[in-house]
């Protein structure tokens, strides 16, 4: 670990934590408790990667002080101040930390983050009450309205969501959130960004108050109209962007607002990545089915039929008759028969089970469950997240269709993969059910020819194309990918005030109702399909 003198100050009453290149604090001394508060911070930059270029930098913050950290943009003042609250290490440098007149641990740093961040699926109040019970305080209403009164914002607030305010006001209810714990120092990261001059100028006096009132502020801003107001003489802090830090990234090969390329990407994402999620899915399902068939022919047993019709006891009439050796030979010739033709019908059978369950029932189906929350979802919570954020606004502003920005890749994206994905399924899952059919469990098949013969005959031999079942195989999975975008675009689309909390929501309505009009949609094409192919004699 690095270290360095500082400075020599009075050790009375004095908390000192020495943070390494690995960001861990330990306590070097605790001596009491004083009424003054002061916080000293030194730092040595020690490898290129700091993302600042000064060799050393020193500050003292005192309490109801604020401290202007400034620089240029990638001069790592927000990567200090995360540091700082402790959501970051600070790479390539030694930090040393002293706390003065204060029993602090380093996360008595609190910070409201660019714009405001408030946990959106909670109201105002139900924010503040969080941070209260967090910090073990007193989360009652009246404490509630008194953390929304320090920031002037009123008790009506307090049942809003963070999505129904304003800039200013989210800014707000973030301060009083942070506040709400009495955190000695704050970092403010660019409080005035995006506010017109009157919310900005409400946001300075509000902070000048609290300072009055002994609050500790670090305040990171680019609008030297607003900061200079707030910054104590002589504590502000000026950064140097790090030149390995400008230098420009190479950037895409491939611009992504080019159709092609998106559509490219989806298709990548959808079938690629999705395939693993198909084989091992179809593994399993192959190996179930395939097994509780071949345990059902394996039942199929003449053996009963033999007794009540071949070999009941005669009588002594019967037997001086000639009936008993009558019944032997028939019995001799049924066997003969059933030892012949039984196994070639429980293989037909087996073939016309796997060509109708897998290619055109299981294969599409299940294909189209699992993408319903693979595509399904995805899609949804894509453009859920984009109609919360204002961006499908932004690009009717900008003169291009929101649906064709998105539905266009993805459709195109989706109507390949489908296919694709649901005949690598079947794929596998007839693989499943030829090594099952072939082990010596069952012996169902002698040999692999035997098993692709028999099924050839029962799933390309079929009266029209709109019954051959890998074309089957094929238009169902269309038609369960139409339904999984047009349901997805229902329900990411469709409401124009959603919220980033209701994101979530969406997605699962998205999955869910695929998933219903999937199961729906495939009883309705199995019965059109019993009426243009009704099912084959398995012995012919």
């Amino acid at each position: 670990m690095f270290d360095f003198p500082m400075q020599e100050r009075p050790k009375k009453c004095r908390k000192r934590f020495i943070v390494s290149l690995n960001g861990e604090a330990r306590v070097l001394r605790d001596f009491g408790k004083v009424f003054s508060m002061q916080l000293c911070v030194e730092i040595q930059r020690v490898g290129d990667r700091c993302p600042f270029a000064n060799e050393s930098v020193q500050f003292e913050l005192g309490r109801g002080e604020c401290l202007w950290l400034q620089g240029d943009s990638g001069s790592g003042k927000s990567s200090l101040a995360l540091h700082l609250v402790g959501l970051r290490t600070l790479p390539d440098a030694v930090i040393e930390m002293e706390w003065k007149g204060l029993d602090s641990q380093p996360s008595e740093i609190g910070m409201v983050f660019q714009q405001g961040v408030l946990i959106d699926s909670l109201n105002v109040a139900e924010n503040i009450g969080l941070a209260l019970r967090r910090a073990r305080l007193d989360s009652s209403a009246k404490s509630i309205h008194k953390a929304l009164e320090e920031v002037g914002l009123a008790s009506t607030h307090a049942t809003k969501m963070p999505g129904e305010l304003s800039g200013g006001m989210l800014r707000r209810a973030s301060l009083a959130q942070v506040l709400a714990q009495g955190r000695p120092v704050i970092v403010l990261d660019e409080p005035f960004v995006g506010l017109d001059e009157s919310a900005a100028s409400g946001i300075v006096s509000l902070i000048q108050e609290l300072m009055t009132k002994g609050q500790s502020f670090i305040l990171i801003s680019h609008e030297p109209q607003y900061a200079e107001p707030l910054a104590t003489n002589g504590r502000d802090v000026h950064l140097s962007a790090s030149p390995q830090v400008e230098k420009a990234s190479s950037g895409r090969s491939l611009p992504h607002w080019n159709f092609v390329v998106r559509t490219g990407l989806r298709l990548f994402d959808y079938l690629v990545i999705s395939t693993p999620l198909i084989i091992f899915a179809f593994l399993a399902a192959g190996v179930a089915i395939s097994m509780l068939f071949s345990e059902l022919l394996e039942a199929t047993s003449v053996d009963a039929l033999r007794k009540q019709m071949i070999d009941p006891d005669p009588s002594l009439f019967k037997k001086l008759m000639g009936v008993e050796i009558f019944q032997k030979f028939v019995g001799y010739e049924f066997d003969n028969l059933t030892s012949q033709h039984l196994p070639e019908i429980r293989r037909k059978m087996f073939a016309l089970g796997i060509s109708r369950g897998f290619i055109v029932e299981l294969g599409p189906m299940l294909t189209a469950l699992l993408l319903a929350g693979r595509i399904g979802g995805s899609y949804a919570g894509e453009i859920s997240m984009m109609q919360a954020t204002n961006q499908n606004q932004l690009l009717s502003t900008l003169g291009v269709s929101p649906r064709r920005w998105t539905l266009g890749p993805a459709a195109i994206a989706a109507l390949i993969a489908a296919p694709i994905l649901t005949g690598i399924g079947v794929g596998t899952s007839i693989l499943m059910a030829k090594a099952v059919a072939m082990s010596s469990s069952y012996g169902l098949f002698d040999n692999s020819q035997q098993f692709w013969q028999a099924l050839a005959e029962k799933a390309l031999v079929y009266p029209s194309l709109w019954a051959y079942p890998p074309f089957v195989s094929m238009y169902h999975s269309l038609i369960f990918m139409v339904i999984i975008l047009g349901v997805a675009e229902i329900a990411g689309r469709m409401r124009p005030g959603i919220q980033p909390r209701d994101v979530p929501s969406a997605i699962t309505w998205a999955v869910v109702g695929a998933s219903l009009l999937i199961i729906v949609a495939d009883w309705g094409l199995s019965q059109w399909l019993l009426y243009l192919s009704p099912l084959q004699n398995p012995l012919g």
